[in-house]
C-alpha cells in the first residue's frame, strides 16, 4: 500500500491492522482513516521511525530499490524501559523476462522475510532479544527454446525456512535496541540465504544433473521429465512434494 501523505510504500500485515484499516509506519496514520488508540507510545514511536529509516536502507542494500520494508513496534503494557515487541518485514517481488540464445526465459516469484522480536529488559543495562525469522520463497521459471521442437521448460520452486535465536546485549540507550536487533536480523538472514542457496538449491541441482536420459528413445524419467516439460502428473507431484518438504525443513 502507499501512504499518500508521506508518499512511501508500506507492507500490510496483521501487525499493523485494525479492522479493515492498516497503520502506516511512515506517518503513523491508518488507511482508510479510523479513530484508533492502537498506536505505539511517543517514545516507542520515535524508535519506530528510526527503525524504519535504517531498515529501509538495509533492504535496498541487500534486495534492491524495488524491495519494500516496514517496521512495526508495540508496547508490552509499559514504556520502552519495560520492554516491547516488533515486526520487521521485507517484501521482494520478482518479475522479469530475459531474451537470449538459445532460449528466452521469464521468471516471477517473491522473497518475503518476517522477523518478529520480543525485547525483555534485564538488570545491569542489558536486554534479552528473542527473534523468530521466517523466509518465504517462491520462483516460477519458464524457458522457451528458440528451436520449437525442444518445447518449453517449466519449473516451480517454493517453500519456507524458519529459525529462532536468543541473545543478551547491553543497551545503554533506546537506539541501542535498533542496533542490536538489526545485527541479529542481518546475521540470521545471511545464514538462511546461504543455507537456501548452498544446501537446498544446490542439492536440487545435483539431483537434476545426476539423472540421465535414454539416448535411444529420448524418453525422460522422474525429475528430469518434469524439468523438461514432460512426464506424467504423478512424477510432477512427487517432485513438487519433495521440494516443498526440503524447503520447509527448519535450519
Amino acid at each position: 500500500a502507499v501512504d499518500s501523505s508521506a508518499n512511501k510504500t508500506y507492507i500490510l500485515s496483521d501487525h499493523n491492522r485494525e479492522g479493515d484499516s492498516y497503520r502506516s509506519p511512515w506517518s503513523n496514520a491508518y488507511y482508510p482513516p479510523i479513530k484508533s488508540t492502537f498506536k505505539p507510545s511517543r517514545e516507542l514511536r520515535a524508535l519506530e521511525e528510526q527503525a524504519n529509516e535504517l531498515f529501509d536502507s538495509y533492504c535496498q542494500m541487500y534486495y534492491g530499490k524495488d524491495a519494500v520494508s516496514s517496521v512495526y513496534l508495540w508496547n508490552n503494557g509499559g514504556g520502552v524501559n519495560e520492554g516491547f515487541a516488533g515486526c520487521f518485514l521485507i517484501k521482494k517481488d520478482i518479475d522479469e523476462v530475459v531474451n537470449s540464445i538459445p532460449e528466452s526465459r521469464s521468471q516471477c516469484g517473491y522473497w518475503n522475510s518476517i522477523h518478529v522480536v520480543d525485547v525483555n529488559i534485564l538488570s545491569g543495562g542489558k536486554a534479552k532479544y528473542e527473534l523468530s525469522t521466517t523466509v518465504l520463497l517462491s520462483i516460477d521459471l519458464v524457458c522457451n527454446a528458440k528451436d520449437a521442437s525442444c518445447g518449453t521448460t517449466k519449473v516451480s520452486i517454493g517453500g519456507s525456512l524458519t529459525k529462532q535465536v536468543e541473545n543478551i546485549h547491553s543497551c545503554p540507550s533506546d537506539m541501542s535496541h535498533i542496533a542490536n536487533i538489526g545485527t541479529m536480523i542481518e546475521n540470521l538472514e545471511i545464514e538462511l540465504r546461504s543455507n537456501m542457496d548452498s544446501l537446498y538449491i544446490q542439492k536440487t541441482r545435483e539431483v537434476i544433473d545426476g539423472i540421465r536420459c535414454d539416448s535411444g528413445s529420448q524418453k525422460k524419467h522422474g525429475l528430469m521429465a518434469t524439468m523438461m516439460g514432460s512426464g506424467n502428473g504423478d512424477q510432477q507431484n512427487e517432485m513438487q512434494a519433495a521440494l516443498m518438504a526440503r524447503f520447509k525443513q527448519k535450519s
